[in-house]
């Protein structure tokens, strides 16, 4: 099984410069929120890690609270720069799981970018993905590079969506289980 083609031009991007080392990054999860609830940095490149403290992801509830997360993390300001004010990439769980539940288009890229960002988080944990849902999600993301349509695929592949859910939220769990939550 191969790993999905992920391209970091699939991020949904608000600021426009990619010259910059550390990206703000927002995760939206109570789809009664309009705005991301949680946040963390992404150092911007070939590779593009997450921050990680003590073995933990690290996210924090504000995007004023990056330049603690960076300390956590022991990354010098001097050698990445300030963090970012402006979000510069979503992770939309809430609207992938309504368009998983409801739709069968993912015309703006909703999933694939959730599903790219899903991938990076879950490599940094270090706790490997259940082979099944390994295959249907990095099929899935791979088909979402190609085809806005996606429910032909899940008829073709015979995959449930629910087998996709269920796979987004075992990375979720994963996740959480290896994240640290900086709130002040």
């Amino acid at each position: 099984m191969s790993e999905p083609k992920i391209f970091p031009t699939t991020l949904q991007t608000a600021n426009p410069n990619t010259e910059k080392l550390l990206w703000l990054f927002g995760f939206r999860i109570d789809p009664s929120t309009e705005i991301p609830n949680l946040y963390t940095l992404i150092v911007y490149g070939e590779q593009e890690p997450p921050l990680v403290a003590g073995g933990q992801l690290v996210f924090f509830t504000r995007p004023e609270l990056a330049i603690n997360a960076l300390q956590l993390c022991n990354i010098d300001v001097s050698e990445v720069g300030k963090p970012p004010t402006q979000i510069d990439a979503i992770c939309d769980i809430a609207e992938t799981l309504y368009l998983l539940d409801a739709e069968d288009f993912d015309e703006s890229a909703t999933i694939l970018n959730c599903l790219n960002a899903l991938f990076d988080l879950v490599k940094a944990t270090l706790i490997p993905m259940p082979t099944e849902y390994k295959r249907i999600l990095y099929d899935f993301a791979d088909h979402l590079n190609i085809e806005e349509e996606f429910a032909s695929f899940l008829d073709t592949e015979d995959i449930q969506r629910s087998e996709i859910v269920n796979a987004i939220l075992w990375c979720v769990g994963a996740i959480t289980a290896k994240s640290r939550l900086l709130t002040e």
